[in-house]
C-alpha cells in the first residue's frame, strides 16, 4: 500500500513537476495578514484566510501547526491549563492536554475546516515527543529541566493516541519538529525517529507518512519518497532547489512578496 507522501507525489495537486510543503504561516501572518495572528478559533474568519493563502501561494498541502492551534485554544481555556499544572509529576500537563476531549474535538472540526477549504492533504506539524513534553509543562508552569529517554517515549505513547483522532482525515505527513527553541533543554537522548514504536504503529495503520525534522535535515523512513529541505535563501534567488522527489520549505516574514511569487513560479 502506498503511504500518503508517496499519494501526493503521484497526484501533485498544484501541477509542479513535485510537491511543495509549505509551511506559510510566519509570512502570511506578516504579509496577508499585515502582523495581525491567524485566527484559529474563529472558523468563518480561518476558512478565509486559508482561501487566501491557498489562492496566493497554491501550495500542495494544507501545513497546520499543531502548537499554534492548541496554544490559542488555551487561550480560551484557562480552566484547562490550571488542569495541566494541578500537579507537578512528568508527563501529567502533556497527558490533560492531549486527553482533553473536547479540545480534541474542536481541533478536529478545525482540522476538518482548513481540508475542506484548502482542497488539499494536511500536513500536520507538531512539536516531537521531547519537545511537546517540554512545552506542555511550560504552558502549564511545571518546567521541565530535563526529558530522557523514558518520559520522551511516554511523550510519544500519548501523541499517539492523540493522532488516533485524526484517523478520518486527508493527512499527507506528519511532521515532527525537534528543533529547540530558545533555552530548551535537550533531551539526554537525541530523538532519532525509529525510537518511537507507538507513533510508528499510528502511521503505519492509517499509511501516513512521519518525517522528524531536526537542526540537521529531515528524516524519513527507508521506503519513503525523498524529502529536501528549501533553504530560506531561495526566496531571495541565493540559491536554487535541491533535487529530491518533494520539497518542503518556510518561507521568511522578512521575504518580499514579489521575490517570493518569481520564485514560486521557478518551481513550477
Amino acid at each position: 500500500m502506498s503511504t500518503s507522501l508517496q499519494s501526493l507525489i503521484t497526484e501533485r495537486p498544484s501541477g509542479r513537476r513535485r510537491p511543495l510543503l509549505l509551511d506559510h504561516d510566519a509570512y502570511a501572518t506578516a504579509v496577508i495578514r499585515q502582523g495581525a495572528a491567524i485566527p484559529w478559533t474563529d472558523t468563518p474568519a480561518l476558512a478565509g484566510h486559508v482561501g487566501q493563502v491557498s489562492g496566493l501561494l497554491d501550495p500542495d498541502v494544507a501545513w497546520v501547526d499543531i502548537e499554534a492551534l492548541y496554544r490559542a485554544r488555551l487561550g480560551e481555556r484557562p480552566e484547562l491549563v490550571a488542569a495541566m499544572g494541578a500537579r507537578t509529576r512528568a508527563g501529567t500537563a502533556l497527558r490533560t492536554l492531549l486527553g482533553d476531549q473536547e479540545s480534541s474535538r474542536l481541533v478536529v472540526d478545525t482540522l476538518q475546516t482548513i481540508a475542506r477549504t484548502s482542497h488539499r492533504r494536511l500536513v500536520i506539524a507538531v512539536p516531537s515527543p521531547a519537545r511537546l513534553l517540554l512545552r506542555a509543562h511550560e504552558i502549564a508552569g511545571t518546567p521541565l529541566d530535563e526529558v530522557d529517554e523514558d518520559r520522551a517515549d511516554a511523550a510519544s505513547v500519548y501523541l499517539a493516541e492523540w493522532l488516533g483522532h485524526l484517523g478520518e482525515l486527508p493527512v499527507a505527513l506528519v511532521v515532527l519538529d525537534a528543533r529547540a527553541r530558545g533555552t530548551e533543554p535537550e533531551p539526554v537522548v537525541p530523538e532519532v525517529l525509529g525510537g518511537y514504536t507507538a507513533l510508528g504503529n499510528v502511521a503505519g495503520h492509517f499509511g501516513w507518512s512521519v518525517a522528524l525534522r531536526s537542526e540537521e535535515g529531515i528524516a524519513l523512513g527507508a521506503d519513503e519518497p525523498r524529502v529536501a529541505l528549501l533553504a530560506e535563501s531561495f526566496w531571495t534567488g541565493v540559491v536554487e532547489a535541491p533535487e529530491a522527489d518533494a520539497l518542503l520549505a518556510a518561507i521568511p516574514p522578512s521575504a518580499v512578496p514579489e521575490q517570493v511569487l518569481e520564485r514560486l513560479a521557478q518551481l513550477a
